[in-house]
């Protein structure tokens, strides 16, 4: 079997993890998402399901969990209601891309009186095959674009414009990728890596134009995790040393936490320990330098 290669490390901090860990862990009192409201897009399997789990075991009060397919969204309502019954799970069969639909589903939720306190962006639209954008074409990589960016922040629109407020900060999580900025993956992924890039730009820009007290954002790398629509994309389990999809999961609930009100607007990886950034040149570098960890142009 071939050997699986291994990314290049950014180097924002000098230990990288591949499982979940301690200070990340969900149990942690300092982390608790008591009696939170959370909306998971892409929620019934792989990360997105991990991400429902964190937050249930991290006592949310009700996780919205989001797919196109009924089938497997049952599935992992069920699932999950039996193992956190002290949260309430619902399940919306949406296509985030379908207006209509998304307008019905939060009038849906304005009609019962819920209000979402924090959004976690990971539904996402990945070509069918690896190519370059040209490869690929309009035709083939539009759809990417309609999810990545359109849909995103259509949900990012009205998550912030709900008519009724919640009483405390809001909270977004976009799940991203490694593909917007290493040059390997770029050029065999490259229009998911233009549509997700553009995706996380538009995050970034929404995040300058809020105060974290008000709405903090953060965009993440979850890690090379292996899902269906990876596999779609025609990967398979040998490609790659793939990392636990828990490791996103604990991640975005400590990215909806007070200690990482420091990362407003920026890009990190999963797998960056959370202790190392908190301190250190990381955190020096995250306070002098405005476009650390921004997507932008370097050299500028």
């Amino acid at each position: 079997m071939a050997t699986a290669p291994a990314f290049p490390k950014p180097v924002a901090v000098e230990t990288f993890h591949k499982k979940p860990y301690a200070a990340i862990s969900p149990l942690r009192p300092e982390l608790s998402q008591k009696g939170r409201v959370v909306y998971v897009t892409g929620g019934s399997a792989g990360i997105g399901l991990a991400i429902c789990h964190a937050f249930a075991s991290a006592d949310a009060g009700t996780v919205i969990l989001t797919a196109r397919r009924e089938g497997p969204l049952n599935a992992a309502v069920k699932a999950l209601s039996k193992e956190h019954p002290n949260t309430k799970f619902v399940g919306q069969v949406l296509d985030a891309t379908d207006r209509t639909a998304t307008d019905k589903a939060w009038a849906q939720l304005d009609s019962d009186g819920i209000v979402v306190e924090v959004l976690v962006l990971n539904a996402a639209h990945i070509p069918d095959r690896p190519a370059s954008v040209l490869e690929l074409g309009y035709k083939d990589l539009w759809p990417s674009f309609v999810t990545n960016v359109g849909a995103n922040l259509d949900l990012i629109d009205r998550f912030y414009h709900q008519k009724k407020r919640a009483a405390g900060q809001k909270l977004v999580m976009n799940i991203s990728t490694m593909a917007i900025h290493i040059g390997g993956i770029v050029k065999t992924y490259g229009g998911y890596g233009a549509t997700k890039n553009a995706g996380t730009m538009t995050v970034q820009m929404i995040a300058r134009g809020v105060s974290p007290d008000d709405m903090q954002v953060l965009s993440f790398h979850p890690g090379v995790v292996f899902t269906e629509s990876v596999a779609k994309a025609g990967v398979t389990e040998e490609t790659f040393d793939w990392d636990d999809a828990n490791l996103p999961g604990h991640y975005a609930v400590w990215a909806a936490s007070e200690e990482s009100k420091f990362l407003h607007g920026r890009f990190t990886w999963a797998a960056w320990d959370v202790e190392e950034l908190k301190r250190d040149e990381s955190r020096k570098k995250i306070e002098e330098d405005e476009a650390y960890l921004r997507v932008g142009v370097i050299g500028l």
